[in-house]
């Protein structure tokens, strides 16, 4: 299970960036996004501020900014 942070314009949905958290971190991730079942690590889900911050921190990457929709989901 490979956890991507997918980042979009808001205007045009296109993919500007992606980031793949450290498989390292899937526990605090886990834990940071409330999955508590297998099947929750399956969809996509919006981040909120805290999230993005958190995962930030973990990939020492900058992912928030204007103007865009910032999600994760798990590739296998």
């Amino acid at each position: 299970m490979k956890p991507i942070v997918e980042i979009f314009d808001q205007t045009t949905e296109e993919l500007i960036q992606t980031v793949e958290v450290p498989s390292v971190y899937m526990d605090p991730l886990a834990a940071l996004m409330g999955w508590t079942k297998p099947e929750d690590f399956c969809f996509v889900y919006d981040l909120s501020p805290q999230q993005i911050k958190t995962i930030e921190e973990w990939t020492h990457t900058t992912i928030h900014g204007d103007n865009r929709i910032i999600q994760i989901v798990c590739l296998e």
